[in-house]
């Protein structure tokens, strides 16, 4: 093999199996000699990084270069994508990096080896630590629960407030599925009234005045997305969440879309309840999920499902039951370990980049991809007009056409782009992640300006 060349079948070549009980599952990777400081030369970096898959030494190794374009190709060989594919649909589901895949494979079979019914509940405490600190200063462990996805999160908190017939919970009109099933189903179950404003993407801030103007003396709650999965829209969740607290209204978070994309401040903004999923933007594994629930807020939340873990205490017997003073007690039943590892391994890959890194190159590439669009004619932007309320996932159309039939056609020139039918949108939605760079922006752009050249023919094909 070619010095410095890479390949997915090399990454678990290099490791050699030592299972056995008591026995470590993979010997660590033969890795290139020279040394991981501040002064290692760039090549010896790319030979290093493309079978790394320990947290400490893709650390390091990230620490050594630049963050210019090179690297940023360079993080895309820490993905499985096939050569000439683009996928841009992260805001739909993230591509785990190998030293998650790797992770996940590994306790999987180390579970399997020697079995056991529990899970490490001193390492998911170790997890949940890193997860704080990705939603902002000041946030506890103890006020987030493992969940398996955000949808879960979400039921929490729709059917663990104590709301009565009649109460309202006010939301968006661009929400997700996973948000407005839940609200429907409790409208017809439990009676509660849902009021909906249109976001503004021409003026982010008059979104407040909008969310205001719903409130009455029977708003319980305001619920919506932190970024909508419709057009990217960033909502002004600080000054929506100094409202609700003006107000004495619960405010909770879809936060789907913003965890591991974006800086998150979750005191900053006032949020009694946050749910992510760590399979998007974290690029973690499926089914798997956090919620946030403000630590006052633990007793007024009220647990769907509870079973082992759930409790402090409880004897049968004597009819007690005590649960976890902490938001373990959203928790329930057997885990699947190696997924919660998995999410730690994401966790960790996300902190060697940097959070703030990440965010300023994925807005870097979507920033490029916005000023271009702007200049076709036949395109129409459906995301912010306000940069500031820009996520690094943009939405457009082409005027006047069916454009799922353009997103289908961009799909089989190798864009994995997502058509938009939500909120009657017909978009196609454009998301930026760690594994894209600003030549797959070019190259995007330039076969968006086709479109409007293409015979029906030719967009069916």
């Amino acid at each position: 093999m070619k010095k410095g060349s890479w390949t997915s079948k090399n990454f678990y070549l290099n490791k050699s199996f030592s299972g056995g009980p008591g026995g470590r599952l993979f010997k660590k990777a033969p890795l290139v000699a020279e040394g991981i400081g501040y002064n290692m030369k760039r090549r010896h970096f790319f030979e290093y990084i493309g079978g790394l898959y320990l947290a400490s030494s893709f650390r390091d190794a990230c620490a050594a270069v630049p963050r210019d374009e090179k690297f940023w190709k360079l993080i895309r060989k820490q993905f499985l994508f096939p050569q000439n594919y683009h996928y841009l649909n992260t805001g739909g589901l993230g591509s785990s990096p190998l030293m998650v895949i790797h992770t996940v494979k590994k306790m999987m079979d180390r579970e399997d080896m020697q079995p056991v019914a529990a899970h490490d509940e001193t390492h998911f405490w170790k997890i949940k630590k890193k997860c704080a600190a990705l939603l902002g200063p000041g946030i506890k462990k103890e006020e987030l629960a493992f969940t398996s996805t955000a949808t879960e999160g979400i039921n929490v908190i729709v059917n663990g407030l104590p709301l009565k017939p009649g109460d309202e919970i006010v939301t968006s009109t661009h929400e997700h599925v996973a948000l407005n099933v839940p609200l429907l189903y409790k409208m017809k179950t439990g009676g509660i009234v849902i009021k909906l404003f249109e976001p503004d993407i021409e003026n982010g801030m008059a979104n407040v005045e909008r969310v205001e103007k719903l409130i009455t003396e029977r708003t319980r709650l305001i619920f919506t997305s932190h970024i909508t999965c419709t057009t990217g829209q960033i909502l002004p969740v600080k000054e929506i969440g100094e409202l609700a607290k003006s107000r004495g209204v619960w405010y909770a978070l879809d936060g789907v879309q913003a965890f591991g994309h974006m800086p998150i401040n979750l005191k900053d903004i006032h949020a009694d309840f946050y749910a992510v999923s760590g399979h998007k933007w974290l690029l973690g594994p499926k089914r798997t999920g956090v919620l946030y629930v403000r630590e006052s807020l633990l007793d007024t939340l009220k647990p769907s499902i509870v079973g082992a873990y759930s409790g402090k205490l409880n004897d049968i017997k004597r009819g007690l039951v005590e649960l976890q003073p902490s938001a373990q007690r959203y928790e329930y039943g057997t885990q699947n370990d190696a997924l919660f590892y998995g999410l730690e391994a994401a966790l960790d890959f996300n902190a060697a980049i940097g959070g703030r890194t990440i965010w300023g190159h994925n807005k870097e590439c979507s920033e490029m991809f916005y000023r271009g669009l702007e200049k076709i004619p036949e395109v129409e932007i459906l995301s912010p007009r306000e940069e500031n309320y820009r996520s690094s996932m943009l939405t457009f159309r082409m005027k006047d056409r069916v454009n799922k039939k353009y997103s289908r056609f961009l799909e089989r020139r190798g864009f994995r782009v997502r058509h938009v039918p939500e909120a009657e949108s017909d978009g196609i939605r454009v998301s930026f992640h760690v594994y894209n760079n600003r030549e797959e922006v070019v190259r995007l752009l330039e076969e968006i300006k086709k479109l409007p050249r293409l015979r029906e023919d030719e967009i069916e094909e």
